[in-house]
């Protein structure tokens, strides 16, 4: 049982997209337009170093300011692990992606249509 393209329906021309980019020769432009998703390195230090002073203007009395840092670093740190999940995704759909050489497209393993 092999997999079809969903554009062109051909199943001769069909790679897994990381198995099709690893054999693109090192100066292919193909190798920069399909590779990889990067990894996303989340920066913590910003939003537990606003969340610390927060809790330092907290105890020292500055109760507006305080508690807007701690905010602010929770909203950050939130919206920094929405980054971090998003990057994620996309490298695992990456891998579950393919690749039809017949008519140049992308598509999901469970996109394929079965032939």
């Amino acid at each position: 049982m092999a997999l079809a393209c969903p554009r062109c329906k051909d199943h001769h021309q069909v790679l897994d997209l990381p198995e099709f980019w690893k054999s693109l020769p090192r100066e292919s432009e193909l190798r920069g337009k399909y590779a990889q998703p990067a990894e996303y390195a989340a920066q913590w230090l910003l939003p537990v170093g606003a969340a610390v002073l927060g809790v330092v203007l907290l105890v020292a009395g500055q109760v507006a300011g305080g508690l807007l840092l701690l905010a602010g670093g929770a909203g950050l740190g939130f919206w920094f692990s929405r980054l971090a999940s998003a990057a994620e995704e996309a490298r695992e759909r990456w891998a579950r992606s393919m690749y039809c050489r017949q008519c140049p497209a992308t598509f999901l393993r469970e996109d394929a249509v079965t032939v």
